[in-house]
């Protein structure tokens, strides 16, 4: 099992920057997504393309879109 932490531990947690990446426009952390699409092989079938995409605020509703980012 888990070790508990209080409430004053996650916080200090999530308020720690060291590793992450913070984008300078919005100001908030990029995420890495792996992203699936679909590659024709063949005939018949397809075969999964795995990708990774960074993600923030200023490209989210672009990517949830569907639109190429």
């Amino acid at each position: 099992m888990g070790k508990v932490k209080s409430f004053a531990a996650k916080l200090a947690h999530d308020n720690v920057t060291e590793g992450k990446v913070i984008c300078p426009v919005c100001k908030t952390e990029v995420r890495k997504v792996k992203v699936i699409y679909n590659k024709k092989s063949g005939s018949e079938g397809w075969t999964p393309r795995y990708e990774m995409k960074q993600l923030c605020k200023c490209n989210e509703t672009d990517f949830m879109a569907g639109k190429a980012v």
